[in-house]
């Protein structure tokens, strides 16, 4: 399966897919600058500067997927953040249905989704469309290993290939992720934060047991006690709870 001018999209999205891009972010950034409604999946095959969080290089190998959806907001910026843990969900499923595998793939906090304990994807936030008091898009950047992960990085990765997935290619994942992004979208609209933290816990990786998270002037060691109602991580360190908003989880 290539991306071809009529690549299966769910109802009411658009897809446009290019060989080689700055960044799929960078893209929809543009676009919703140049008044695109949203909707809009951007796909490359290759990046030249993909980037994930805190500014890191993503490195962006052909033969993986590298896309991001612009979606237009009509809420504040702390209640746009859920969409991390909607698309984290959108991930998990579309890799444990490629992988038939429910138990070994998890979520992990903020926004990763790990096989195996490996981080198998990453998912960046950004806004966009800046007219008026408050941004009018999210902008969804979502990278998967399919052929190829990396090696030099702060957590152990894997990529589908190595997971048994050998013929999998960038139109195939995305067309299992762009429906599963669908519904899961379509469920955040219809019932709010409450479903998705109820079922990003239901296969997050951690919750329980003792974990270290690193902030940019610390590092804390705690027991990961909760998600709560807004995505924070509880954190209990040394019988106080803390509910940390940003930072690298590392599993003890």
């Amino acid at each position: 399966m290539a991306f071809e001018k009529n690549f299966p999209m769910p109802e009411g999205f658009d897809l446009r897919a290019f060989d080689v891009l700055d960044s799929t972010n960078l893209e929809c950034v543009r676009c919703a600058e140049a008044g695109h409604a949203g909707n809009l999946w951007v796909v490359s095959e290759r990046q030249t500067a993909g980037k994930g969080r805190r500014g890191r290089t993503w490195i962006s190998e052909s033969g993986n997927l590298f896309t991001s959806l612009l979606y237009r907001i009509d809420c504040d910026l702390a209640t746009a953040s859920q969409l991390s843990f909607v698309t984290a969900l959108a991930v998990r499923d579309a890799m444990a249905d490629i992988l038939q595998s429910v138990d070994q793939v998890t979520c992990k906090w903020p926004n990763d989704v790990l096989v195996g304990g490996r981080k198998i994807s990453g998912i960046l936030l950004e806004t966009a469309g800046q007219g008026g008091n408050a941004p009018s898009h999210v902008v969804i950047g979502i990278g998967v290993n399919i052929r190829h992960c990396p090696t030099e990085v702060l957590y152990p990765t894997t990529c589908l290939e190595q997971e048994g997935a050998v013929d999998e290619t960038p139109a195939r994942v995305m067309a299992r992720l762009a429906p599963s992004m669908d519904h899961w979208l379509r469920q955040w609209k219809k019932h709010g934060f409450a479903p998705i933290r109820k079922a990003w816990k239901a296969v997050a990786q951690g919750i329980g047991q003792e974990i270290t998270v690193r902030l940019p002037n610390e590092a804390l060691q705690g027991r990961f006690v909760d998600l709560d109602e807004t995505g924070a991580l509880i954190l209990e360190v040394a019988g106080e709870r803390r509910h940390i908003t940003a930072g690298d989880v590392f599993f003890n």
